[in-house]
Order: structure tokens, then C-alpha cells, then sequence
């Protein structure tokens, strides 16, 4: 694992954990904390962004599952912060078998979250396959990090505007087209 990637993978494990912690509902810092790791997946193409990415964007899924129910997600804490302790430590191989245990464990949470944590998890994958895709990865390459078809990824990306036209004046559009054409 490249260095950058670990600090920041570690950087990303710590911003998450006080997250958790906090009294509020953390769906939304968790999610902006999961597009920023996306940013690294983007460029490095590594699998550790891209499962940290994924994880995070389930952890707040679950968090407001778990928020509205009233059921406690502390084991799952501790495993982010043992995951954060063993990459700290640079055990990459236990780090990476924590990171498993917590998908294992956000699916075991309560057996009624099974069906929602499956599709949490599978939504997550095409999300951020998606934001992959904006920042310049191919359907293909995406996919391929996030164990996904292409047709999963094409499906979800051909349904997003990454661009709203109405942002540019129709009278500057159609200049530029004109001008282009000339």
C-alpha cells in the first residue's frame, strides 16, 4: 500500500470514528468522507480506497438505520478503530482482515438489515463505480476494482448528469457550437 494512501486511509478512519461517535445522525459526514477517499481509488486505482470508500458510504446507511431504531453500532466502531490501530501500525494484513470482519458485520448487524445492508452494499459499489467513472476511470477499470458488471456501473452512469447545461446561458452554448462549426 502506498504510503499517501495509508495516511490518508488512516486520516479517513479517525474523521469516521468521531463521527460515529457523535450525539447526531452522521449520514452526511460520512458520506462526504467516502467521496473523498474516491478522489484517492481515482487516482491510484488501488483496492484498499476503494473498499474503505465503499465501507464508509455503507457505515452511514447503517448509521441511520441504526439511528432510527434505536440499535447500537458500537461493535462496529471499535472494529474502525482497530482497523485504524492495525493500519497505524502497518499490519497491512490484519488491517485488511478487520475491513472484512466490518462488512461481515454490518451485514450481521440485525438479521431484518440482511436484505437492506446487501443492497446498502451493493448501491455503494455502483455509487462510488460511478464517482470513479466522473473522475476519469473507465466503466471497465471501475467495474473491475468494485467487483461489479459493466452493465451494473453503465446502468446507474447512464442515468446521472455529471453537468447541468442550464449552468451555461443557451446564448453562450450556442456561440460556442457556432464557433466550433464554423
Amino acid at each position: 500500500m502506498r504510503k499517501v494512501i495509508k495516511e490518508d486511509i488512516i486520516a479517513v478512519l479517525k474523521k469516521a470514528v468521531a463521527i460515529l461517535n457523535s450525539a447526531e445522525a452522521p449520514v452526511q459526514d460520512l458520506s462526504e468522507l467516502s467521496n473523498h477517499v474516491i478522489h484517492d481509488a481515482s487516482i491510484f486505482q488501488d483496492e484498499d480506497s476503494v473498499s474503505i470508500a465503499v465501507l464508509i458510504y455503507a457505515l452511514s446507511n447503517v448509521a441511520e438505520y441504526c439511528h432510527e431504531k434505536n440499535i447500537s453500532y458500537q461493535p462496529l466502531i471499535k472494529n474502525v478503530e482497530k482497523a485504524h490501530d492495525k493500519l497505524e501500525k502497518n499490519d497491512i494484513t490484519n488491517y485488511r482482515k478487520t475491513i472484512k470482519l466490518l462488512f461481515r458485520q454490518i451485514k450481521d448487524i440485525d438479521k431484518k438489515l440482511k436484505v437492506y445492508v446487501k443492497e446498502v452494499i451493493d448501491r455503494a459499489r455502483i455509487k462510488k463505480g460511478s464517482k470513479l467513472h466522473q473522475h476519469g476511470i473507465s466503466i471497465a477499470k471501475a467495474s473491475e476494482l468494485l467487483g461489479l458488471t459493466q452493465w451494473e456501473l453503465q446502468d446507474y452512469v447512464g442515468k446521472q448528469k455529471y453537468f447541468d447545461i442550464r449552468e451555461i446561458p443557451a446564448k453562450k452554448r450556442l456561440k460556442t457550437a457556432r464557433e466550433m462549426f464554423k
